[in-house]
């Protein structure tokens, strides 16, 4: 009985995927174009956005070891939980 239940629920959940994927269009060229011309612009915001970190935190030693000891103490705290939760 938990077997059909449980192939019944999967069923419900896979057949929808299935008739949508079938039912789906296919996407235009300029669309697909423009969605390739902002993800462009997003990598260079984002590679950007690293550089000026990273310059920043060169620049600035105190800020790097500041963000290392934070960065330790939410490893710590995650490696305790773990283990809390391993019991």
């Amino acid at each position: 009985m938990k077997k059909m239940f449980l192939g019944l629920i999967v069923s419900m959940m896979f057949m929808p995927a299935v008739s949508f994927a079938q039912s789906t269009p296919q996407a235009p060229a300029s669309w697909i174009a423009f969605q390739q011309q902002e993800n462009a612009k997003r990598s260079a915001f984002f590679k950007e956005m690293k550089a000026d970190r990273d310059a920043f935190l060169s620049s600035n030693p105190e800020v790097k070891a500041y963000l290392e000891q934070v960065r330790a103490a939410a490893k710590a705290r995650f490696a305790a939980l773990r283990a809390a939760r391993q019991k």
